[in-house]
């Protein structure tokens, strides 16, 4: 079952062993826009080199099987809010907790690979918040560049960052920032997923941070609806976190699908890109649960928040939804909460393969293409933050405290 720590974080989202690990020298020198070199000083060097036929850089690590039994069972336990889950090619996984650890289960043991400094409650005092260590991903080319990026929320309350580490044998090195994005000035709305897509480039997700003017929800001005504007969109840049050229709304922009209201998962998969958005919680006259989507999404597109949400349900004041697309699913008036999500192949666990699942407070739910609305039908219950396929093929997912282990059989 999903943890009540863990559940009522989603709710409002519409809301171990250390082990000592003999270390390669590592080398290095990307420094961040000051010039400020972000390095944590030199590692251990082996006496020892490999055989020729299998010689290996000073920071790779030897490839870890990964499986276990089939059916589900935890995979690491005693985790302290896990948001975000990241395989490497070598067998390795990588997780963030909230708090701003990022740790790595290999081999049935656990070490902390870094920390950020992670805000995790509001300058303003008040009870309840979004941020922290919110998204997690390796590069695409990790087993030549060994680098990992993150996404939280800074401790300065005002803004969010997404830094990239060079991973040497399990320790971090060359922390660079690449992106500073603004974090608003209230609990809610931070996005903060990150994935790579099959182009090679690095995709964020920004919430709209209820930076939304009342009198705009039904023009194109409206801060979710201007792609010269970050917040509510899915953003687009180069790995070294500049703005591609090629990008759609501009090469001076790094909006890649706008109209979002709090875009909290992002999956690419099959030639597609998936997205999951919490649904409003009372803001702008909305209703106060309900209405979370699970759609399909493309480069270029503008979305109907905030003039309609929902299934092209008229925020008040609004006339129209701009002539915007619908999502493909809405849960409409119950509540779902959707989370992180990620594409199963089709060597996956059943009910799951050859289909984009995503985590809610009802558990995984596999999102299946449907006219003229998509359904998510419900699941394996305890996925409640994030889900990745692993490289035997397996689903992992955790709600918060504690990582499982769902194969076939």
């Amino acid at each position: 079952m999903v943890s009540a720590r863990a559940r009522g974080w989603c709710s409002r989202l519409v809301v171990v062993a250390f082990v000592a690990v003999t270390l390669a020298a590592c080398s290095g020198d990307d420094s961040d826009s000051s010039g400020r070199s972000e390095g944590r000083g030199p590692a251990t060097t082996s006496t020892s080199a490999p055989p020729a036929s299998s010689a290996r850089t000073p920071c790779d690590t030897a490839p870890v099987e990964v499986g276990g039994p089939p059916g589900r069972s935890v995979f690491v336990g005693g985790t302290d809010f896990v948001t975000a889950l990241a395989w490497a090619p070598d067998g390795r996984l990588f997780f963030a907790e909230r708090a701003g650890p990022i740790k790595i289960a290999s081999g049935g043991t656990v070490h902390e690979f870094a920390r950020v400094p992670a805000l995790t409650s509001e300058p303003s005092g008040f009870y309840y918040s979004e941020r922290g260590l919110l998204g997690l991903a390796l590069s695409p080319s990790f087993s030549t560049d060994h680098f990992v990026y993150a996404f939280y929320s800074e401790s300065n309350g005002t803004s969010q960052a997404i830094v990239r580490f060079t991973d040497c044998a399990g320790q971090a090195r060359d922390e660079t920032r690449l992106v500073t994005l603004p974090a608003g000035d209230d609990c809610c709305h931070k996005g903060g997923r990150l994935a790579f897509g099959p182009d090679g480039r690095l995709y964020a997700t920004l919430g709209d941070e209820h930076a939304v003017d009342p009198g705009t929800v039904g023009s194109a001005t409206s801060v979710p609806q201007d792609p010269q504007d970050p917040r509510g969109k899915i953003l687009r840049y180069e790995p070294d976190g500049t703005i591609p050229a090629d990008n759609p709304f501009g090469p001076d922009s790094p909006v890649w699908v706008a109209g979002l209201r709090n875009p909290f998962g992002i999956a690419f998969g099959d030639g597609e890109a998936f997205v999951t958005s919490n649904g409003p919680t009372g803001d702008l006259g909305t209703p106060g649960t309900g209405y979370d989507l699970a759609f399909r999404v493309v480069g270029g597109a503008t979305y109907q928040w905030p003039a309609c949400y929902g299934y092209s349900h008229l925020v008040p004041g609004a006339t129209s939804c701009l002539g915007r697309p619908e999502p493909e699913w809405s849960s409409e008036s119950s509540t779902a909460v959707p989370t992180g999500a990620t594409w199963v192949d089709d060597r996956g666990p059943e009910p799951y393969a050859g289909h984009f699942v995503f985590c809610s407070t009802t558990g995984m739910r596999t999102f299946m293409p449907g006219t003229p609305h998509a359904t998510a039908r419900e699941g394996t219950e305890g996925c409640a933050l994030d889900v990745k396929q692993g490289p035997d093929s397996a689903l992992y997912f955790t709600d918060g405290s504690s990582i499982e282990r769902l194969a076939s059989g």
